[in-house]
């Protein structure tokens, strides 16, 4: 939202509970921006109803978000704004005090708090030095054990599910078995931060795949002078009447499920048949990590603004699965392109970073229509094309600028010479003779390429429509 923007109206939220909560959220932020003010009522909503309700997959209602923003944008709203409304509520419902979840510092202390408090949403400011202390080589124990708890428990809000109880030497810090705890996360960040620890050990490891990540852009606004200080009485009602339901709910270890229409499913169904071609098809485990959790993020999402416009009797329809399929997309295709530009993770210098980073490239290269790598400086045939050869030219354009080639004590060029070297000889590539590119594809006798070994083309698959399509 620009220096000069006017704040949007009611209508550019979600309807029902959700909507109205973000729209309070960003009424009452000094400087306020509407994307911080909906992912926090989303984030204060999975902590209320995230144990309570079920999707119709039977799976928690739990979720897990950074907001990344940079300094100054008014990210401290998304934690005012939810202190605010749990207040207000609190009043009439003095446990709804509950749904605001602890500090991450320890697993021992995290679990003896859901113990007690099952459904809750925790607020974590400077999430980046986390991430980056989590990931470290020096993780400390204690960083480790965190960072394993928050694993397992993105996954253990579903009815059926419980967590294991945890020995320690200190007896005090034991817990017993928790029956379907339900941990929700608002984490912000500034980018930056957060780009340099999201290297692929944290794909990898499950972590940051588990994430709603949402890259807040634009300018900040201006100081909001008619800012709102409480919410509406309207909206506490409604709101308290929601987490009265909830408690009740989880105090009887009870579950709703929300329903949903045909249509809605038949949609899921798509969606879900697009991501899995996608996961298939792609040779990047950034890529297939990144992809594998989109349709769940989608069905919590639907079910959470199902909930929202219906508490009592929710069904997701298909106004709730576009709206989910479309906000997953746009996170999911941001953060994958934060990835292929090479701007994730310390990675300067990084060798096996390089090398996997020439892989990707190479195999993109021959997965992506011709029109496409003509414009990345192919300056090859489209028969070359056709027949997987990746021309040096494509290579160095497409990595010469990526922090690990660029930032090379070496250089950027000797750098990508020396990733190819490994891989050739390896047995991964194979350079195309000169006089094979002339005689038999009319390229120029100074140009170099590489292809995959004969014994490796039994391996390709070529996506006719390169790029990121999740769902038409």
């Amino acid at each position: 939202m620009g220096n000069d923007d006017e704040l949007p109206p009611r209508s550019w939220f979600p309807p029902g509970l959700i909507g109205d909560c973000a729209y309070f959220i960003m009424r009452a932020a000094p400087h306020p921006n509407p994307q911080i003010a909906l992912t926090a009522a989303i984030a204060l909503f999975a902590g209320i109803t995230g144990k309570a309700y079920n999707t119709y997959t039977f799976a928690g209602l739990n979720v897990y978000i950074i907001i990344l923003a940079k300094t100054a944008m008014g990210k401290e709203a998304a934690n005012s704004g939810i202190s605010k409304l749990l207040t207000a509520i609190s009043a009439k419902i003095p446990a709804a005090k509950t749904f605001k979840g602890p500090m991450l510092i320890s697993s021992a202390g995290l679990l003896k708090w859901l113990a007690e408090n099952p459904s809750c949403v925790s607020v974590v400011g400077e999430f980046g030095y986390k991430l980056k202390s989590w990931h470290s080589p020096k993780a400390s124990p204690n960083d480790e054990m965190l960072k394993a708890v928050l694993l397992d428990l993105y996954g253990k809000s579903s009815q059926d599910n419980s967590v294991d109880p945890m020995a320690y030497s200190d007896t005090a810090k034991s817990t017993g078995p928790i029956k379907a705890p339900s941990l929700s996360l608002l984490c912000e960040s500034v980018p930056s931060v957060v780009n340099e620890a999201l290297s692929e050990q944290a794909v990898a490891s499950g972590f940051v795949p588990r994430f709603y990540v949402v890259y807040v852009e634009g300018n900040r606004a201006r100081f909001q002078e008619d800012l709102i200080g409480t919410p509406s009485d309207d909206l506490v009602a409604r709101l308290a009447a929601l987490a009265a339901k909830c408690l009740e709910l989880n105090s009887l270890q009870k579950v709703r499920i929300v329903a949903i229409s045909n249509e809605a499913k038949a949609l899921f169904r798509k969606f879900s048949d697009a991501i899995t071609d996608q996961v298939n098809a792609s040779s990047s485990e950034i890529h297939r990590e990144l992809l594998s959790r989109a349709y769940l993020k989608a069905v919590k999402l639907a079910s959470l603004q199902a909930i929202a416009v219906a508490f009592e009797n929710p069904v997701v329809s298909v106004d709730e699965v576009n709206w989910a399929i479309g906000w997953v997309q746009e996170q999911t295709a941001k953060l994958l392109s934060q990835f292929e530009s090479g701007e994730m993770g310390i990675i300067a210098g990084n060798e096996l970073m390089q090398q996997n980073e020439l892989r990707r490239v190479f195999h993109e290269c021959i997965r992506s229509d011709f029109q496409r790598v003509e414009k990345s400086n192919y300056r090859g045939t489209k028969e070359m094309h056709m027949m997987g050869i990746v021309t040096h030219s494509y290579m160095s354009n497409r990595l010469y600028n990526l922090p690990t080639f660029k930032n090379d004590p070496k250089g950027a060029s000797q750098a990508i010479q020396g990733a190819l070297r490994v891989l050739i000889d390896d047995g991964e590539l194979e350079d195309v003779g000169p006089m094979e590119l002339w005689d038999i594809y009319g390229s120029s006798k100074r140009a170099k390429a590489y292809r995959e070994p004969i014994k490796n083309l039994h391996s390709k698959v070529r996506l006719e429509n390169g790029g990121i399509t999740f769902f038409d």
